[in-house]
C-alpha cells in the first residue's frame, strides 16, 4: 500500500509537472517566435524599406497626386508631377521612417512621440510636387497654387475621399511589446526547464516521463508548425495595405528561420521520444535481470 501510494504521488506530481511544461513551452516558442519576426527591428527596418519604394506605394501617391493636381493643373501635368513625386527619394523616406515610428511607438516601451506618419507624409508628397513642377518649368502661380502653402492642394481631404489606404493607423498604441516578449521569454525557458526535469525525475518510470516530455514538445511544435503555415496563408490574403503590405514583408523576411525553429523542436521531441523508450527499455531489462 505504501508503495502504491508512493506512485500515485509520483505521477500526480510528474502529471503536473508535465502539464506545467506543455504550459511554458508554447509561451517560451510564442515569444522567440515574435522577437524572430513581428518585433525584431531590422527586419521591420528593411520590411519599411522595401514598402515604401514598392509599387503598390508608389500607384498609392500617383492616385493621390492624380486626384489632387489634376482639377487645377490638368491631367497631363498631374500625371507627370504623379510618376515623378512616387519615386522621390524624400517622399519615400518620410513613408519608411513613418512605418518604423509606429513599429517603435508598438514595441519599444521607451520609444518617444512620433508625428503623425499621415500629416508628414503628405507634407512630403505636397513639398515634392510643388518643387518637381518648379523643376519641370511649370509655374504653380499660374494655376491658382500657392508655393508658400503646402496645404493649398489639400491632400488630406483628397486622400480622404478616394479612400485611399493610410500609411499607419490613426492611433497607434504603446505597448512596449518587446519587453514583454523578452521577460516571457525568459520566465518560460526557465519554467519549461524546472518542470521538464521535474516530470522526469519524479516518475516512478523515468522513460516514461522522458517519453511524455518528448511528445509534448513534438504536439507544441507541431501545431507551431501548422500556425505558421496558416497565418502566411492568411496574411497572403489581407495584404492590402501598406501596413498589411508590412507585415507581409516582415514574415516573408523571417518565415524560413521560424519554420527552422520550430522544425527542429519537433525533430527534438521526436529524439527525446525515442531516448525515452531507449532509457524505459533498458530499465525493464535492468529490472528482468535483477529478478534472475
Amino acid at each position: 500500500m505504501t508503495d502504491g501510494r508512493g506512485s500515485t504521488a509520483q505521477l500526480a506530481i510528474a502529471g503536473f509537472c508535465l502539464a506545467m511544461f506543455s504550459i511554458a513551452l508554447p509561451a517560451l516558442v510564442s515569444s522567440q517566435l515574435a522577437l524572430m519576426s513581428v518585433l525584431d527591428p531590422a527586419r521591420a527596418e528593411r520590411a519599411a524599406d522595401q514598402i515604401a519604394t514598392s509599387r503598390f506605394t508608389a500607384d498609392v501617391i500617383e492616385q493621390t497626386v492624380e486626384r489632387a493636381v489634376a482639377p487645377i493643373a490638368g491631367a497631363d501635368i498631374a500625371s507627370q508631377l504623379a510618376i515623378a513625386t512616387s519615386s522621390d527619394p524624400r517622399v519615400t523616406g518620410v513613408i519608411s521612417s513613418s512605418l518604423m515610428g509606429a513599429h517603435r511607438t508598438i514595441v519599444d516601451p521607451d520609444a518617444r512621440s512620433v508625428p503623425d506618419g499621415n500629416v508628414a507624409v503628405r507634407t512630403a508628397i505636397t513639398q515634392s510636387v510643388l518643387d518637381t513642377a518648379t523643376t519641370a518649368g511649370f509655374d504653380p502661380a499660374s494655376v491658382g497654387i500657392d508655393p508658400t502653402n503646402l496645404d493649398a492642394l489639400d491632400l488630406d481631404a483628397v486622400a480622404e475621399q478616394a479612400g485611399l489606404p493610410s500609411v499607419v493607423p490613426t492611433s497607434v498604441p504603446r505597448l512596449g511589446l518587446q519587453q514583454v516578449a523578452e521577460t516571457t521569454r525568459i520566465i518560460a525557458a526557465i519554467a519549461a526547464l524546472i518542470f521538464g526535469f521535474v516530470a522526469v525525475i519524479a516518475h516512478p518510470r523515468p522513460g516514461r516521463g522522458l517519453r511524455r516530455v518528448g511528445i509534448a514538445a513534438m504536439v507544441v511544435c507541431g501545431a507551431w508548425l501548422v500556425g505558421l503555415l496558416v497565418t502566411g496563408w492568411i496574411i497572403g490574403l489581407v495584404a492590402d495595405t501598406l501596413f498589411g503590405e508590412m507585415l507581409q514583408t516582415v514574415w516573408s523576411d523571417a518565415v524560413a528561420s521560424m519554420l527552422l525553429l520550430v522544425g527542429a523542436g519537433v525533430l527534438i521531441g521526436a529524439g527525446v521520444v525515442l531516448a525515452g523508450v531507449a532509457l524505459d527499455g533498458w530499465a525493464r531489462q535492468r529490472a528482468q535481470r535483477r529478478q534472475w
